[in-house]
């Protein structure tokens, strides 16, 4: 899979507009066609601080939304993958950059689910693009953008603007008979 920068020609106005609507730029990017003309399952957006509160409230976020809708078997992965997404707005997207002490909540994370597929994105101040390089095996990070690379079908980001960019990775729901229990048993009533 190729990271790939959001081709939407609006894609450079999105960060101007509202939280939701720069979410529902980033799906169409992150969405085949015939999953962008489906009705949005869900949406969730939440602010985030630009500091060390920001991890645990990014994942607490992600687990109550994906619990609310019942897709507890994408659990583990969208948390590693919003983790990984936030660890990298936080360490590049907020470095030296006035947004961090001007706004309490500089960073924007959203979640839409759409038919089979779950949209995560990071939004925040930075201009500098995610680059998804060869890590030192003995190094202690730089693996972050490998691991959203792995779990997500694919991933990308917004074009920079002064206003900043989002990043975005589109995570396959599991089929309903997963989502809702065991395939084959009946429910006992």
């Amino acid at each position: 899979m190729t990271p790939r920068p959001a081709g939407s020609p609006t894609a450079s106005r999105l960060l101007d507009a509202p939280v939701d609507h720069w979410l529902t730029q980033v799906s169409q990017d992150a969405l085949r066609d015939d999953e962008r003309r489906r009705d949005p399952g869900g949406c969730a957006v939440r602010a985030l601080t630009g500091d060390q509160r920001a991890a645990g409230e990014a994942r607490r976020f992600t687990w109550s939304t994906l619990t609310y809708w019942e897709l507890t078997p994408l659990l583990d992965d969208a948390v590693l993958v919003v983790t990984e997404l936030l660890s990298n707005a936080l360490r590049h997207g907020l470095a030296r950059h006035p947004a961090r002490d001007a706004s309490p909540h500089p960073l924007r994370l959203g979640l839409l689910r759409r038919g089979g597929v779950v949209v995560c994105g990071v939004r925040d101040p930075g201009n500098r693009v995610p680059v998804l390089g060869t890590p030192d095996r003995l190094a202690e990070s730089g693996r972050g953008l490998h691991l959203v690379n792995c779990l997500s079908r694919n991933w990308g980001w917004t074009v920079p603007t002064t206003a900043g960019k989002a990043v975005w990775a589109a995570l396959p729901c599991p089929p309903p008979a997963a989502a809702g229990g065991m395939p084959g048993r009946e429910a006992v009533r």
